[in-house]
């Protein structure tokens, strides 16, 4: 598909915390519909009800409040007028996987309507098309080229900030001669199948440990804040997800059950 003739929805969830598949809901979701060459651009912003409270981390990070949400919305009324917004679009998403989990959440066992969209994760497209900036949370991307960055963190925010960094990446794309949007997608493909996170000496040191019941230290890049942590965590399962692999463990940092991406995972060994 030629990029001149795409239709893009560039979108943003807020959420209750950052596990779909450990029960955490959509509590916001914002959107722009941009038609093919840009000729009208429309919004979907909505405040949706979780039917569950939002955590001390997340509340950190976007300021949604129960009260924000007392009388919105649930997500089962509001997905089937987004479905109907992005219709016929590319999917553009900062961090695609993390906002497509929670969608594949929310639309449970109709979340086979998603596969048929194309999708484009500018963060892992900024990786490549920007290298060199360090750290590549949304804002600090956005700062770095000179797009404005204020009010981050909600949801219709952080869709246009996304769509000006995606924008400014479709500049210097077309510089390079790229028109198609399988050759953007193509840019960033490199990164591990989730066959080949399979194979990989990570997923095998994890399920010796879930066998064993050992101990994993990890250096963990989390890509809520884009920060790095230590850990010592005691592995449980693998699962899979929207398109990536997740390891559940006991965190002994913070003393709870968690959700780790495996492709997040920067070093694993045993502990002890």
């Amino acid at each position: 598909m030629l990029i001149e003739n795409a239709h893009f929805t560039v979108f943003d969830v807020e959420t209750t915390g950052l596990f779909p598949y450990a029960g955490d809901r959509i509590c916001e979701i914002g959107a722009l519909r941009i038609e093919a060459n840009g000729a009208t651009e429309r919004r979907f912003q909505t405040l949706v009800d979780p039917g569950m409270p939002i955590s001390a981390g997340a509340f950190a990070v976007n300021g949604i409040t129960a009260a924000m949400l007392k009388g919105k919305p649930a997500i089962g009324e509001v997905l089937p007028d987004f479905m109907e917004f992005i219709k016929g679009s590319v999917l553009v998403a900062y961090n695609a996987g993390f906002d497509l989990g929670f969608l594949e959440a929310a639309l449970g066992e109709r979340n086979y309507l998603l596969l048929e969209y194309p999708v484009i994760d500018v963060l892992a497209l900024a990786r490549r098309v920007f290298p060199g900036l360090g750290r590549y949370s949304l804002m600090l991307v956005a700062g770095a080229l000179g797009i404005d960055a204020s009010g981050g963190h909600r949801a219709m925010a952080d869709t246009i900030m996304t769509w000006g960094v995606f924008r400014k990446a479709l500049d210097v794309l077309a510089g390079r001669g790229v028109k198609d949007i399988e050759d953007i997608t193509a840019l960033y493909a490199g990164r591990p199948s989730q066959a080949e996170e399979a194979r990989s000496p990570t997923i095998e040191l994890l399920e010796d440990a879930i066998r064993s019941n050992k101990k994993v230290a990890i250096t963990y890049l989390s890509l809520w804040n884009d920060s790095l942590t230590e850990r010592v965590i005691t592995p449980k399962r693998i699962q899979k997800g929207y398109g990536k692999s997740y390891v559940v463990a006991h965190c002994h940092l913070r003393n709870d059950e968690r959700l780790f991406r495996l492709d997040c995972i920067l070093k694993a060994g045993l502990h002890g």
